[in-house]
């Protein structure tokens, strides 16, 4: 488990929000505290006009949107090759946010033979957070020029709202009270799509509608948001070939797994989990440690959660090892100095896969392994900060205690868990979370009655029993 500090593709510190100056709050002509700041970067057509305004023009009037138009020569021209330029127009599009303190930026360009425009978008990474349905600033939405803001902007303001991470709660809700609108009609226009429309611009059209309904699938009761999601991520990999688009091919194929997980964990289908493995498998065939370290290490940790949850299911011990592998690559990337939260998160998730892989082959060293990372997760997740995530990892941390005890028939370990599971229950207490009060009640009684002054031990049968009553 490395901690070894890996700057490449590594979502940046936030900076300070610089305050708007007296005389844009004068004229109000600056964003308030809960609107959102959108960048039109310059659209340059072969006939060198910029199409910027078609795009602004879809979130004019919009209340609780702040746009502003950059007057900046854009690196990508009709004249360059757009695919070669593309890095350094991505640096160019996240220096305009810099300069304005933006929340996003739409930029890109109307490459030959001149019918379309080519949306990017990008936004400030979320700092230490694995959303689903990640937009990565070189996947576009093609729309035809000219197009109609009535038709097409719907689904350019869904995807403008899942692309970007606000850093602040009255932005994040704006963003909730304009999705569900913009998502409605984003589905009309998805079933409305031009005969036109070629293969590829298509595949854009699924890829952005297929974000959007990750990026807020969390907020709709049940699963079918995430279904949906899942359907129109398959429509966008049919029309998206690996070869022309590896690193957008891996982004679908990553953000498919993300919501198949989401639909299987909620659902606990076995073979949900399993189409869900198979999309970050495909994902990691693209990413790589060297040249896309994030994504790389994030779609590991959530590989190793798919196989955890599949052991459950099944009981494999092969799941498990498989597991532990990849929050070990995970862990290569993901460190405490850089992504703390991401960090101890991979660690938990090592420790629970742990703990039952000692359990099954009876083996003290891997048990204590989870004691370990719960230790070192604990170093970050505290009950001040994170009270719920605290709470989590120290009934982890009971649980491999408990197990310990077990094995070695050492007090020492029951007297460790009865803390722990202690200390838990404090905490989900106080957050009124009954359910995890009653189980963490039980898991004390059992500490307790291992312990010499407790009462008669509980039968093997109900010891295994809870062992299966996690958070």
């Amino acid at each position: 488990m490395s901690d070894t500090p890996q700057d490449q593709d590594l979502p940046p510190k936030p900076k300070a929000k610089k305050k708007p100056g007296f005389f844009a709050r004068l004229l109000g002509t600056a964003a308030g505290e809960t609107d959102i700041t959108i960048l039109i970067g310059p659209f340059i057509d072969g006939q060198g006009q910029d199409h910027a305004r078609e795009i602004a023009n879809v979130f004019s009037g919009t209340s609780g949107i702040f746009v502003q138009t950059i007057n900046e020569a854009p690196v990508l021209t009709p004249e360059v090759n757009r695919s070669d330029l593309l890095p350094q127009a991505c640096t160019q599009a996240l220096g305009w946010l810099s300069q304005n303190d933006a929340d996003l930026v739409i930029w890109g360009d109307v490459p030959p033979p001149g019918a379309n425009l080519f949306l990017h978008f990008a936004a400030p990474p979320p700092v230490d957070e694995d959303p689903a349905g990640t937009i990565s600033p070189f996947q576009s939405l093609n729309l035809p020029l000219g197009f109609d803001a009535a038709a097409f902007g719907p689904l350019v303001m869904s995807t403008a709202l899942a692309a970007m991470h606000p850093d602040t709660d009255p932005k994040r809700q704006t963003c909730r009270n304009l999705i569900a609108p913009a998502l409605e009609k984003s589905a009309e226009v998805m079933e409305n799509i031009p005969r036109e429309f070629t293969p590829r611009e298509r595949a854009s059209l699924f890829a952005m509608f297929a974000n959007a309904l990750a990026s807020f699938g969390h907020l709709f009761p049940g699963v079918e948001v995430f279904n949906r999601a899942a359907q129109a991520y398959a429509e966008a990999i049919k029309g998206t070939l690996r070869s022309d688009s590896p690193t957008n091919w891996a982004y679908l194929q990553r953000n498919l797994g993300t919501v198949l997980q989401a639909v299987g964990e909620r659902t606990d289908d076995i073979d949900t989990l399993t189409k869900a493995e198979e999309a970050y498998k495909a994902a990691l065939e693209i990413f790589t440690f060297e040249a896309t370290p994030f994504p790389w290490a994030t779609t590991h940790n959530r590989t190793g959660e798919v196989l955890y949850r599949m052991d459950i299911k099944t009981d494999e011990v092969a799941n498990l090892k498989k597991a532990l592998g990849h929050y070990q690559s995970a862990l290569k990337v993901l460190n405490k100095r850089a992504m703390p939260l991401l960090w101890s998160e991979t660690l938990n998730n090592f420790a629970q896969a742990a703990q039952v892989l000692g359990r099954q082959t009876d083996n003290e060293d891997i048990v204590e392994k989870a004691v370990t990372a719960c230790k070192q997760a604990l170093s970050v997740r505290t009950s001040a900060k994170q009270p719920t995530l605290w709470a989590a990892t120290q009934n982890n941390m009971g649980s491999a205690l408990f197990l310990l005890g077990r094995m070695t028939g050492e007090d020492q370990h029951y007297e460790g868990a009865l803390k722990a599971f202690m200390e838990a229950r404090e905490t989900y207490d106080k957050l009124g979370l009954t359910r995890m009060v009653e189980i963490t009640d039980k898991n004390i009684a059992h500490a307790e009655q291992r312990l010499p002054e407790g009462a008669a031990e509980s039968d093997a049968k109900n010891a295994d029993m809870w062992w299966l009553e996690e958070d």
